[in-house]
């Protein structure tokens, strides 16, 4: 098994342990919680099993409170204990009697299988004949089901985080032409509060990483993430990410978004209250930059959102937020910034050498002719930190550094033209939020994330 596999893995197994990991359980609530999870049926990677006992999570949640997500990567054969695929007479037996009956339900064929003496008890589940039938094209009855309005007990205890396709600014490489900003959220469910949103130009992995970032820095780490299954949400890396903070990345089902629907409703009020007004100054040339942007969408957030009571809560998101007294679960920036590093496999060469981006780089010697886990910042590919296992190594040493930012981050945007002075809602607001600032006393500041950070 690869080390890319093993992670794929520790990933799955640390998102099935999630909900028990990443907030604290009574007396009795964690056997409960585990047997829930072991009823559950899941794609495991590299398997054809489909559930998970009850023990085998008590050994994951074990292991992970030992050694954290590293401890969950297998070290024996990757499908050991894996059913063997089930005898296709077994189907076509179960195929038989669903088409001859068609009201028998599928926990009914399952049962008069056993009967029958075709399968032992437990050996076929109710999620694995459902999905054979359905592919051999037998109908299945429709599982509708209605969703019931959540609500989040406690602030950072569910982050709700979505992309909106928002409006267009001029070009940065000049001429007529317009180009999308795409705006990234993050939204506090229980308080509506927004610990973090930026617009970038692109709608890709490197600008959600960055975007949850901040976040996580400003205003710590949630115990979920709730998000849709774009493709910049359901990656690996993003996977990884969780396990090491310890937060429970959660999907939507697809076609069933309505979890997500706080997170919607504060991008319908960004179309009805900033958006007008930023293209208003869009207009008359004095926002042209995504820095520019941002800027002015900071402010309006801080002065016309987190400070205009909610109509549901019957107080201001930025009240509710801060009256709320759960501690925030901040971590070291260090630790933070080392668990969003980029993380890649490499084979080095018989000169000690590996490529990464064009880049040639340079490791120790006794590395040559080995796999290695490279892990880096993507604005910064002068920096690159060396793994064998969970062993770190001196970092690689550039030898033909051609590129100091990964390609996957698109070109940095220009550097901003000055901004003329002038009315608007969203200058109003960025003025007050600046007096705001002026007047606060002891307020945090943190480092500059990435070089390119905005971009």
């Amino acid at each position: 098994m690869t080390e890319e596999q093993a992670q794929l893995i520790a990933n799955f197994r640390y998102g099935v342990i999630a909900p028990v990991v990443v907030r604290p359980l009574g007396r009795g609530e964690q056997a409960r919680l585990l047997r829930e999870l072991a009823g559950k049926t899941y794609k495991i990677p590299f398997s054809k099993a489909t559930t998970v006992t009850q023990r085998t999570l008590e050994r994951w949640l074990r292991f992970y409170r030992k050694g954290g997500i590293e401890a969950l990567k297998p070290t024996g054969r990757g499908d050991k204990g894996s059913p063997r695929a089930l005898p296709r007479a077994v189907l076509e037996k179960a195929e038989a009697l669903k088409r001859e009956l068609p009201s028998r339900s599928v926990p009914q064929i399952i049962a008069m299988l056993q009967l029958a003496g075709e399968v032992d008890a437990g050996q076929l589940k109710v999620s694995t004949l459902r999905r054979h039938l359905s592919e051999l094209g037998v109908k299945m009855p429709s599982r509708e089901r209605g969703h019931r309005r959540f609500q989040s007990p406690h602030r950072n205890h569910t982050w709700q985080g979505d992309c909106h396709h928002t409006l267009y600014l001029p070009d940065p490489e000049g001429g007529e032409r317009k180009r999308q900003a795409y705006l990234i959220a993050f939204l506090d469910d229980y308080s509506r509060y927004v610990p973090h949103a930026e617009y970038y130009f692109e709608e890709r992995r490197p600008k959600l990483e960055d975007a949850l970032k901040k976040a996580i820095l400003k205003h710590g780490v949630p115990a979920r993430l709730y998000c849709d299954n774009g493709a910049i949400y359901s990656g690996a890396h993003l996977e990884r990410i969780a396990g090491e903070l310890g937060f429970h990345l959660i999907h939507s089902r697809p076609g069933r978004p309505q979890g997500r629907g706080k997170v919607e409703k504060f991008f319908q009020y960004v179309d009805r209250s900033f958006k007008p007004e930023a293209y208003a100054l869009i207009a008359s040339g004095r926002l042209n930059t995504l820095e520019q942007l941002n800027e002015y969408f900071w402010a309006w957030l801080e002065v016309a959102y987190h400070q205009k009571p909610h109509g549901a809560l019957k107080q201001t998101p930025k009240e509710r937020f801060e009256s709320d007294p759960t501690p925030l679960r901040k971590l070291d920036f260090f630790r933070v910034r080392q668990s969003f590093l980029w993380q890649e496999q490499r084979r080095v060469d018989k000169t000690g050498c590996f490529t990464l981006d064009g880049n040639i780089y340079e490791v120790s010697a006794a590395l040559i002719r080995r796999t290695i886990t490279i892990r880096y910042d993507p604005y910064s590919l002068d920096l690159i930190q060396v793994w064998r296992g969970s062993e770190q190594y001196p970092d690689a040493q550039p030898v033909n550094l051609q590129r100091t930012r990964h390609r996957d981050l698109g070109k940095p945007a220009p550097a901003p033209a000055p901004v003329s002075t002038g009315l608007n809602l969203l200058e109003l607001a960025r003025r007050q939020h600046e007096e705001d600032k002026r007047q606060r006393l002891g307020e945090m500041r943190f480092p500059r994330l990435t070089e390119g950070g905005g971009q």
